[in-house]
């Protein structure tokens, strides 16, 4: 039997749920945030453009790619959002647990195009192109679908300092041993040399550091561009590449370092800027109930409310460094319902694990970066894979029932009465 704590939530932790949050850069959703300089401004507007545009060969695009434009996996509700397009990795796991990615680094050296399956290509356009999209190779024995995250306040979660991650990485390891939570910030190396180790914040396995890198990763990997951060081409199922699958010599963006990554920056500078989505109104007694069950039972503890940004956030503009300070990213709580830190979820939602650059705390296959809450109100299928379908399903998700940090919290998730179950869903439902 559950204590009565677990069940029925106190009046004092009503009525702490009731107290306001701080003020945060909040907009209508798809807006950029308030306070930016004109500057920022343009470069907001120019990154929106190119975010929507649909890239061509001529720019460099292929030979294989997940899609032409970004806006094709991110418009729901509005451009910078999620979609239902899944995408699709793989990889192959050996009897010792030993992960191969397929892409050429891993321990058997084989590259069958892996980790991401890229199932366009340019062959629809160039007659003489004798290279379709991929297929899963035969080797991969671990296929893996994933939904494509929505955008919003991604700056924001930029411009957090690393040492509030590490501080809070040994906080939960001080506070919530009796719950088995302890998350990891994960160290990642990053192409900027005035910071070339930074706390991993993006992707779902925490494996991406800031939002150039992020741009860059999904110019080569998504479109296939490759640019001075990603150079490589990938290759068609790991095969070499047919000259008559490219038309893009010469092209500024492809790998020409002199570009100062031009063709990175405005995407990067879009989602830099765009707002986070303001959270519905809270009103009535289901709702705040919903909140302090929230906090109650402990899913706090891994989707922390909010952190803050620096009094001073410095945005770089290029690669060689040039920076401008930015007040619409200073000094701004971030209401994001994450700790962005690695947790362990046991087989409850075992995943393939991609490798994007040198990572010293990489993840294992059963840790993922707690998901920002932020903007649930728009989503209507949940988890990595969009395969739960309610938010029921996506709290119990969260463990096998066997082994996961999350084991505690869902036990007395499962001991809440109906009523409870569903304030909370009302109150997640605003975030």
């Amino acid at each position: 039997m559950l204590p009565a704590a677990t069940r029925r939530v106190s009046f004092f932790a009503l009525l702490t749920a009731l107290i306001a949050f701080p003020a945060a850069a909040w907009a209508q959703i798809g807006s950029p945030l308030p306070n930016m300089r004109p500057v920022e401004t343009s470069f907001f507007n120019s990154g929106k453009l190119q975010f929507n545009r649909v890239w061509g060969m001529k720019e460099g695009v292929g030979p294989v790619l997940t899609d032409g434009a970004c806006q094709r996996c991110h418009n729901t509700p509005v451009l910078g959002g999620s979609s239902n397009r899944l995408l699709t990795f793989f990889g192959e796991v050996s009897q010792d647990g030993t992960f191969d990615p397929l892409d050429g680094s891993g321990p058997s050296g084989m590259n069958e195009g892996g980790f991401l399956l890229q199932s366009r290509s340019n062959q629809a356009f160039l007659t003489n192109c004798s290279q379709g999209g991929e297929i899963l190779p035969p080797d991969a024995n671990v296929v893996e679908n994933r939904m494509a995250p929505p955008v919003f306040g991604f700056g924001l979660i930029d411009a957090i300092a690393d040492t509030d991650l590490e501080n809070q990485a040994q906080f939960e390891l001080n506070n919530y041993q009796a719950d088995g939570i302890h998350g990891v910030a994960p160290v990642v190396s990053t192409y900027y040399s005035v910071a070339p180790n930074k706390i991993g914040r993006f992707g779902k396995k925490g494996q991406i550091a800031n939002l150039v890198e992020m741009a860059a990763f999904a110019f080569a990997h998504d479109l296939g561009i490759t640019n001075p951060l990603v150079p490589a081409e990938d290759l068609t199922q790991g095969q070499p590449i047919d000259p008559n699958c490219v038309q893009n010599s010469g092209v500024p963006n492809n790998t020409n370092s002199g570009s100062g990554g031009k063709g990175i920056f405005p995407i990067s500078h879009f989602i830099r800027y765009l707002a986070p989505a303001q959270p519905a109104s809270c009103g009535g007694t289901d709702c705040a109930q919903g909140q302090a069950v929230f906090s109650t039972i402990g899913c706090d503890k891994c989707h922390k409310p909010d952190y803050s940004t620096p009094g001073t956030v410095q945005v770089q503009t290029d690669l060689t460094g040039t920076t401008l300070s930015s007040a619409a990213l200073s000094g701004q709580t971030v209401n994001l319902y994450s700790d962005l830190l690695l947790h362990d979820l046991g087989s409850a939602d075992r995943g393939v694990i991609p490798e994007g650059q040198p990572n010293t705390g990489a993840a294992t296959a059963t840790q993922w970066r707690t998901a920002p809450l932020w903007g649930l109100q728009y989503r209507t299928h949940f988890m990595h894979s969009g395969a739960a379908a309610s938010l029921d399903n996506a709290i119990r998700g969260h463990s096998d029932g066997i082994q996961s940090e999350a084991l505690t919290v869902i036990e007395r998730y499962k001991g809440l009465s109906p009523a409870d179950q569903q304030a909370l869903w009302d109150f997640l439902k605003t975030l």
